[in-house]
């Protein structure tokens, strides 16, 4: 990236107003953090933003949501729900090389292999260690533009 150009665009999905501030303190030198509060915002800024997401960071408990953070991270990765799902969940995009970084603070509720077998690229746990973090952007982004180039129709 030079000089000049625009910070990655994240998009954060937490519903704790200041875990986010405290994130956006230690990531938006690098990052442009987009924050969605519940599921419903969530969808929004995947719909407008898409593609052009660097990353994903989602939380797995959202408080005020229909859908908690295993179920956003199912539908940006075509899988079918496993329950009822709003219907705006409808306009989640399917973003198979995007990378997505799941975190909570329930480490005993849930693990690392089902989170992974959703299509999570890193999940980690809270407090964040914001020297993980950083190191799993960047892995993700890594895995997700070897993914993209696998996926590019090969030259003749």
């Amino acid at each position: 990236m030079s000089a000049g150009s625009p910070k990655p665009l994240v998009l954060y999905v937490e519903d704790d107003t200041d875990t986010f501030r405290l994130a956006s303190l230690r990531l938006g030198v690098r990052y442009q953090l987009l924050r969605a509060a519940t599921d419903e915002e969530a969808v929004a800024l995947l719909a407008e933003h898409g593609d052009a997401l660097y990353a994903v960071l989602v939380d797995i408990e959202l408080q005020g949501s229909q859908m908690d953070g295993l179920a956003l991270v199912r539908a940006l990765r075509g899988m079918p729900a496993m329950g009822p799902v709003p219907a705006y969940a409808q306009r989640i995009p399917v973003l198979p090389h995007t990378p997505i970084i799941v975190m909570t603070a329930y480490v005993t509720r849930y693990s690392e292999d089902e989170v992974k077998r959703l299509g999570a690229n890193h999940f980690l746990t809270k407090p964040i260690d914001f020297t993980r973090l950083n190191l799993a952007l960047a892995q993700a982004n890594i895995q997700s533009v070897m993914a993209r180039l696998a996926a590019r129709p090969r030259a003749r």
